[in-house]
């Protein structure tokens, strides 16, 4: 029995070493291909002019990017995990919506250009993301917040403790489910020994976030009824990363909620249907109209 034990327990390092292996190529990949200053660039060429903003969070610094004109109505855009602003590339690069919106993008705590520490809590995610907000918008100004993969659990968590800042949210294949959310047995060995030691730190702060997701979301269920903020929900039952299941969950949680549930999308929403999100910022304003 001990030696079955050893070798299910060697079988399982190996796998996570091998995932780990094509993990990090494929992060150095996107790092050569995509990066704050290239996209930037990229931006520029089409006549988009981000700004970038530092704001201060305590002894750190939160990297920020705006795009369009400051009187318009705000969009924030909450990446995932890992991720960065840039993440919201294609949706950034419609110009018509940027006539019509700020767009706010910031990298998350643990990530791209940010100084802040990864955050376990989802509570000082919200801290980081309110502080986004109070530096771009004007006192009591509300913005149309969007949070994909775990962005979307940054945006409860915000919903819930700023909810006089939100006037619609907008989850897109958000990790929303304590059940589905629970910690997997590769995020237990990647906690840990060998694989934390090669792990690229976006890998191992997005762990962090990981291990604690499901303990953060199980406590806010009991309050999720109290959220009033018109809500959008897109998801897809392609999506091999969060469950589309997670929608049925939140209904039971959350009943002001418009649903879009797709059978041919993923989870890379922003990536790969972007067309999907700006309708939505659309319909989001014209709602709250």
């Amino acid at each position: 029995m001990k030696k079955k034990i050893k070798y299910v327990l060697v079988i399982l390092s190996v796998t996570v070493l091998l995932l780990m292996g094509i993990t990090v190529f494929l992060i150095e990949k996107m790092r050569s291909a995509f990066n704050d200053e290239k996209v930037v660039s990229e931006l520029i060429d089409i006549g988009i002019h981000p700004s970038t903003a530092y704001i201060p969070f305590g002894e750190y610094q939160i990297h920020t990017k705006a795009i369009g004109d400051p009187s318009a109505p705000k969009v924030l855009f909450i990446h995932g995990s890992p991720g960065y602003w840039f993440d919201f590339k294609k949706i950034f690069s419609d110009s018509l919506l940027v006539k019509n919106f700020q767009l706010i993008a910031f990298d998350r705590a643990g990530f791209g250009k940010t100084t802040v520490p990864a955050m376990k809590n989802l509570a000082n995610q919200a801290r980081i993301t309110n502080k986004v907000l109070e530096h771009y918008t004007k006192p009591g100004e509300k913005s149309i917040v969007l949070g994909h993969s775990f962005g979307g659990a940054v945006l409860e968590q915000f919903l819930l403790d700023f909810p006089e800042k939100v006037r619609h949210a907008i989850y897109v294949a958000p990790c929303l489910s304590p059940e589905y959310q629970e910690a997997k047995w590769y995020n237990l060995i990647a906690s840990g020994g060998l694989p934390q030691r090669i792990m690229p730190h976006e890998l191992k702060n997005s762990n962090k976030e990981m291990l604690s997701l499901s303990e953060c979301l199980q406590k806010n269920e009991t309050q999720l009824f109290n959220i009033e903020t018109p809500t959008t929900y897109i998801q897809g039952k392609k999506d091999i990363l969060v469950p589309y299941q997670t929608l049925d969950y939140y209904k039971n949680h959350h009943q002001n909620i418009e649903a879009i549930l797709l059978d041919e999308l993923n989870h890379f929403v922003p990536w790969s249907k972007p067309e999907l999100i700006v309708e939505a910022i659309y319909n989001a304003h014209q709602f709250t109209n």
